[in-house]
């Protein structure tokens, strides 16, 4: 039941907020009406994007804090739910930044923002690798031994 809780509460959240970027970002008022070289398209589909990648870690991190009874299959894995939700929303985030970031950014300052990101993704790879080996792994190994000795004893 808390599962289908969450997935209501941030999966429709999600939804919502990326379905209403989309649609807004295509709706000719807002492509056409400007604040310098910041089109309203671009900061509406920035907004309701970031939302969607809100809500998503937002229920990653509920998930890896407190896994629901229906999911005890995902137990094992706990520990590495916040850092491939945070990989996944950096990688998307690069797009996404560059709504509002974009007509600004010259070639050097396109340079710096893809380092940036490049490190972000590189920090974000390890921080998943070092959890599935510290906290992951161990559990799985535990887990296949357990059922093996099961499979024994039957």
């Amino acid at each position: 039941m808390k599962a289908r809780k969450w997935m209501m509460k941030y999966g429709v959240a999600m939804l919502l907020a990326a379905l209403l970027a989309a649609i807004m970002g295509q709706i000719p008022l807002f492509r056409e009406t400007m604040v310098g070289k910041l089109r309203a398209s671009d900061l509406v589909q920035f907004m309701g994007y970031s939302g969607a990648l809100a809500m998503i870690w937002m229920g990653a991190y509920q998930v890896a804090k407190e896994i629901p009874d229906e999911w005890k299959w995902i137990k094992p894995f706990q520990g590495i739910i916040l850092p491939l939700a945070t990989l996944l929303i950096v990688i998307v985030w690069y797009a996404v930044l560059l709504f509002p970031l974009g007509p600004f950014l010259r070639k050097t300052g396109k340079m710096v923002y893809n380092w940036f990101f490049i490190s972000t993704i590189i920090a974000s790879s390890t921080w998943l690798i070092v959890s599935w080996v510290k906290k992951c792994a161990p559990l799985v190994e535990e887990e296949q031994s357990d059922s093996k000795k099961l499979r024994k004893a039957a």
